[in-house]
């Protein structure tokens, strides 16, 4: 089974089943839900989405959704949590580079699990500090 960290957009779309999100992470999505993938969320995505919920921009009823994916005993989705760990790798994302902190905190996430990170975040890809999936 192969694993994935998500963005807060890239998650928020496959559940919204959003056209701009790019075939490449949709199948990544797609096998999540059939099992056959993991996708790590970290702590951070959902602090973004409940403030967006909050700020109207994003619908309630699919954070609950996203609430919902982590009630299932061994899951496709769990939450990656921000810990030390991701607190040192973080230094190794360039703020100049990646100036949104919760986008940091995000690619910081990938970059200490060795994982791929699903995002159509620009400043991100243009980093080349995480393998992205997009």
């Amino acid at each position: 089974m192969s694993q994935y960290v998500t963005d807060t957009h890239a998650l928020y779309w496959h559940l919204a089943n959003n056209p701009r999100l790019s075939p490449a992470a949709r199948q990544v999505f797609h096998d999540a839900d059939a099992g056959l993938h993991q996708v790590l969320v970290p702590g951070i995505v959902l602090i973004e989405m409940a403030y967006l919920v909050e700020k109207g921009r994003l619908d309630a009823v699919l954070i609950d959704q996203v609430f919902a994916l982590f009630d299932i005993v061994a899951g496709s989705y769990v939450i990656a949590s921000l810990d030390q760990h991701t607190a040192r790798a973080l230094l190794s994302i360039p703020r100049s580079a990646v100036p949104d902190m919760p986008d940091r905190i995000i690619a910081a996430t990938a970059y200490q699990l060795g994982l791929p990170l699903i995002t159509r975040d620009a400043a991100i890809h243009k980093a080349d500090v995480v393998p992205v999936i997009w």
